[in-house]
């Protein structure tokens, strides 16, 4: 090749190179990736309520000052709750500081200062309480005090299965009748159907200057017919408290 033909040649080479470098420098840089923003999945409310039918009929509503709703779950947050729960023949009253609707499970959590009143004069108070919508239950947790017709229990536990008509006290129960007679127990259940209360676990029982001690008692018809069992005695002239 003659001298003129390499010195085209290196001018080609030497073009093609720059074209290459301008080409690699000029071109845009790939924007960056657009950031996908999720939408708020948690909407709230002021004021709001729920309820839920039954064969045409209303069997709970839910009255609160802040409701939040979770739109991918459906569960519902609520704020100082008012509540009406329908019986056939009686109407339940609910307040409580706080609430959960879980739509999936039916079930509702309530907690803070509840209170449970009904139109025949009964009082429930708990710091937490389950309802079970579907299973008919009503779950009461933690310093429960109940006061019906003079009567009062105690407990750290309490279930109501509607359905049976059956109420199940448990954990340091204590019952004390407008008469003074009192009841101490591990656990109560009373069957209201057949109106029979049975309590088991050191049962210690107090009625003027009566004391009785057993594994387990039951009293049916108002109280008129009694059993002890297990371990039973009965001690008459005393006035010592049984607490």
């Amino acid at each position: 090749m003659s001298t003129r033909g390499k010195i085209l040649a290196a001018i080609t080479v030497i073009f093609f190179v720059c074209l290459i470098v301008w080409v690699v420098r000029t071109t845009p840089k790939a924007p960056p990736p657009i950031e996908k923003v999720e939408p708020p999945t948690v909407m709230e409310y002021e004021g709001n309520t729920i309820t839920e039918e039954r064969d045409g009929k209303i069997i709970w509503e839910l009255t609160c000052d802040k409701l939040r709703v979770d739109s991918l779950t459906q569960d519902m947050e609520l704020t100082n709750v008012r509540g009406k729960f329908y019986e056939d023949d009686r109407t339940w009253n609910l307040t409580a500081a706080r609430g959960i609707y879980d739509r999936t499970e039916s079930i509702i959590y309530l907690e803070g200062d509840v209170v449970l009143t009904n139109t025949d004069g009964s009082e429930l108070h708990s710091e937490e309480l389950i309802w079970l919508t579907d299973k008919e239950t009503l779950i009461a947790e933690g310093k429960i005090s109940v006061t019906d017709e003079g009567s009062e229990l105690l407990a750290e536990k309490l279930e109501w299965f509607m359905a049976e008509d059956k109420i199940v006290a448990s954990d340091s129960v204590s019952v004390t009748k407008d008469d003074g007679a009192k009841l101490l127990a591990d656990k109560l259940e009373w069957l209201n159907a057949e109106g029979k209360l049975i309590a088991t676990g050191n049962v210690r029982i107090a009625k003027d200057d009566m004391r009785a001690f057993g594994d387990m008692a039951y009293a049916e018809n108002d109280f008129k017919k009694f059993g002890l069992l297990g371990h039973a005695r009965v001690l008459k002239g005393v006035d010592e408290p049984i607490d």
